[in-house]
């Protein structure tokens, strides 16, 4: 009985504090990384915590999680509704399908998921911006931006989950 107390109010306090590192990077990437001069350094942080979240909590609650976030910053970037949603949907169904035959606590293995999942998000992206009137941006490099930013999403994401998983061994 006592076990079941202090697992709930560590359960409790674990998804307040992932809550909590969720705001700090709402606010980095809505006041930071979105106000990058270079469209290749605007990532998105929430695609490397979205993995994180799926592969800690239950799928039905990791998917309301990245559900409600995604449609929070649908809201705030104002362009291409859905995008974030469904990206983040898509990548949390991805790592409960893959969980089973891969081992996500190897770094390689989270970045290496998190790329395939950013560049997923970054074909998205490029099919959306090339259906938009012509830019400053030539086709070419429009994907050649993209792709960077895959990578630079994919060498990112260790520092993004950082927190989540390394930290939690500390307190336990």
């Amino acid at each position: 009985m006592v076990y079941l107390k202090s697992t709930t109010r560590w359960r409790d306090f674990h998804f307040f504090r992932v809550t909590a590192y969720t705001f700090f990077l709402f606010l980095l990437q809505a006041q930071w990384v979105s106000r990058l001069p270079y469209p290749a350094l605007r990532i998105d942080l929430f695609l490397a915590l979205m993995f994180g979240v799926a592969v800690e909590w239950p799928p039905l609650v990791s998917l309301l999680y990245g559900c409600v976030w995604g449609f929070t910053l649908d809201v705030f970037s104002g362009k291409f509704w859905g995008f974030h949603l469904g990206s983040y949907i898509v990548a949390i169904c991805l790592v409960n399908m893959a969980m089973e035959k891969l081992e996500f606590q190897n770094p390689v293995y989270q970045m290496s998921f998190v790329g395939l999942c950013a560049l997923g998000q970054s074909v998205a992206l490029g099919l959306y911006l090339m259906s938009e009137p012509a830019g400053t941006l030539s086709v070419i490099s429009l994907w050649m931006n993209l792709a960077v930013r895959a990578l630079i999403m994919m060498l990112c994401s260790p520092l993004v989950l950082y927190p989540l998983w390394y930290v939690k061994k500390e307190w336990r």
